[in-house]
């Protein structure tokens, strides 16, 4: 009997793993930003139908819709759908959203996140008032903050900031490096000086230093991306005392286009009466004659100066370096964080040589104990040994310390 009875134990401990497996695979995730997940095409596919069937199965699950409509967004944003395709896919979930559930949470933040190509014969101010509803509705949804960021950075709502950003700190769901990152670039500023920055990390970052933890808020931050907004740049010039800078109706190609971006931030830069820099992850190819690098930021100016010194004050008076050396805390931007940190390997190496040629022995070790650490984290968290390309490198970063 024995003999029996422990293949049928071991089957049915297979089969219940089965469909233990089974049943994960066929239960829907939740969709986080592109910024903390790496899924393919497929993944997403697979969530939307899902998610999906989620919402069919309980239409006033506003989750399920908000999941459904993300997934299918980031399904044909990873695959290159063409435009058409990608605008149809989000038009007919937002169109049977607001059929079905017109005065609900996912129908007000679906809205104003496709806005731009569904129209219900709704003036523009109704998306926006349509987002506002939907921070009042869900203040809490922390998967949502950075929309609700976005828009309030938008539209100018620096009284509802601090709310959302302290709740978004205090959850814990931000990466620890990005923030000391963008502590010390904030820190190296001037008061009262603008600071330029690109994708959504620096955009997130700084702001959550200075609505969350409530410092450095003399400094105005400007996302790159968003001066294409036209209710962005009207809350920005208020508040810079600007006169607006009109965009054409229409450009006649991608150059045009970047000619015109390029030839606002210098209005910017030389009207606004402060001092102003760039983050050092923008590439600024067409700002590089006026740009001096002080560590982590780059100083817009038309006259030549000492920006060693001002580098030099930032690495051993004002930035905080601890926590590239040792991190108690594990971070959960991961990969993107380590990859960040290697900014101060370029952005340093001058220091480093000037350390070394005037025999400064202490201070040079230290900031070459950092950079080494720096890219022996990167080499454990985030190369690949089997790839040529990551290979190539992490020997170009232990290469530029000491050459």
């Amino acid at each position: 009997m024995k003999k029996i009875l422990i293949p049928l134990f071991i089957m049915a401990v297979l089969a219940t793993a089965i469909v233990t497996a089974q049943t994960r695979k066929d239960k829907p995730e939740k969709i986080v930003s592109f910024i903390k997940t790496e899924h393919d095409a497929q993944w997403y596919a697979h969530q939307a139908s899902l998610w999906e069937k989620e919402v069919n199965k309980n239409p006033d699950n506003d989750d399920a819709w908000y999941y459904w409509f993300t997934a299918t967004r980031y399904y044909h944003m990873s695959g290159m759908s063409d435009q058409d395709v990608y605008d149809k896919a989000l038009t007919d979930i937002a169109y049977r959203l607001h059929k079905e559930r017109p005065e609900s949470y996912a129908r007000y933040i679906i809205d104003y996140e496709c806005g731009h190509f569904v129209s219900y014969n709704n003036k523009p101010d109704d998306l926006q008032d349509n987002m506002l509803k939907a921070i009042q509705m869900r203040p809490d949804f922390e998967l949502l903050y950075p929309q609700y960021v976005i828009y309030l950075t938008q539209a100018g709502r620096t009284d509802l900031m601090p709310g959302i950003l302290k709740k978004w700190y205090e959850s814990g769901d931000y990466s620890y490096a990005t923030l000391a990152f963008f502590y010390n670039a904030l820190a190296g500023m001037e008061q009262n000086s603008i600071l330029f920055v690109g994708g959504d990390i620096d955009t997130f970052s700084p702001l959550m230093i200075q609505y969350g933890k409530g410092l450095f808020q003399d400094r105005i931050v400007i996302n790159e991306s968003m001066l294409w907004k036209p209710e962005y740049r009207k809350t920005l010039f208020r508040q810079l005392g600007l006169e607006p800078y009109e965009e054409p109706e229409t450009f006649s190609d991608q150059k045009e286009m970047n000619q015109w971006l390029d030839n606002l931030i210098f209005y910017i830069a030389q009207n606004s009466g402060r001092t102003v820099y760039f983050s050092c992850t923008l590439s600024n190819q067409n700002f590089r004659e006026h740009l001096y690098s002080e560590g982590l930021i780059n100083r817009y100016s038309t006259r030549r100066y000492d920006n060693l010194s001002a580098k030099r004050r930032n690495f051993e008076s004002v930035y905080l370096t601890d926590y590239l050396l040792e991190s108690f805390s594990a971070d959960t931007f991961d990969r993107i964080a380590y990859k960040l940190s290697l900014n101060y390997i370029a952005n340093f190496k001058s220091l480093l040589d000037y350390y070394k040629a005037q025999g400064l022995k202490s201070e040079y070790d230290k900031l070459r104990r950092i950079m080494i650490h720096i890219v022996d984290m990167y080499k454990e968290h985030v190369c690949d040994p089997d790839s040529k390309e990551d290979q190539f490198t992490l020997k170009h970063y232990y290469d530029e310390i000491d050459r």
